[in-house]
């Protein structure tokens, strides 16, 4: 008799990691900075470094602006949330700063978390206190790299930059930027000794200016941070 063949069980369906926002990592700090992506982190990383800040909180990655809700969520149950004191948020604005921040608003009331009325002002209704921070500020839109493009706004090199794009949109009619900030931010970074893509790694590296006055309000709402657990 022909030994039969043995039923084939199906595959699982392959888990998307990209679905799913960054788990919570443990918290060791009484004080939270919680940014957008990993150049963000890298960025703030390096300017908490720049202030001697970053022995006194510890930021995370709560990937895109679509996981943030359930990332609050998750960051409730993580191991030393309830020692946290105070907590910042920093997303990019891009097409609105207020439709951004109401965003991160709704984010937080459906986490059960206090929310702030006004960005870069916190809410001590409730532990922790909270704050939010809307890149590049000021109400305006766009990002990170707008406010990197502003370090750089006075330098020889943004002449050339500006020089090289308006070449490009002359000879080439049919090319199309379609972030202007983040192209204007690498081609920056193209002339650096050792060139990087990364507007984060770059900031480890010391690219970017972190003591230029467009960047004061962010240092500002970092030392905020910091400063309400003193």
């Amino acid at each position: 008799m022909e030994p039969q063949p043995r039923p084939v069980t199906p595959a699982a369906p392959p888990t998307i990691v990209g679905d799913r926002p960054p788990k919570p990592e443990p918290i060791d700090s009484e004080v939270l900075l919680l940014v957008e992506g990993k150049d963000s982190h890298n960025f703030f990383d390096a300017l908490c470094k720049h202030l001697k800040l970053s022995d006194q909180l510890q930021i995370m990655n709560f990937g895109g602006v679509r996981e943030l809700k359930e990332f609050l969520i998750g960051l409730r149950s993580a191991s030393g949330f309830g020692d946290v004191k105070i907590m910042g948020i920093v997303r990019d604005a891009e097409q609105s700063s207020a439709s951004a921040f109401q965003s991160v608003q709704e984010s937080l009331k459906h986490a059960k978390l206090p929310v702030p009325v006004n960005p870069e002002q916190f809410s001590y209704d409730g532990q922790p206190a909270v704050g939010i921070m809307i890149l590049p500020g000021q109400g305006q839109p766009g990002m990170l790299e707008t406010l990197l493009c502003k370090t750089f706004a006075d330098t020889p090199e943004r002449h050339c930059i500006d020089a090289f794009f308006k070449c490009v949109q002359e000879q080439c009619p049919d090319s199309r930027v379609s972030n202007p900030e983040k192209a204007r931010t690498r081609v920056f970074l193209a002339t650096k000794k050792k060139p990087h893509p990364s507007v984060g790694v770059a900031a480890r590296i010391g690219y970017w200016h972190l003591g230029q006055e467009v960047l004061e309000p962010t240092r500002k709402f970092l030392q905020s941070l910091t400063a309400a657990t003193d």
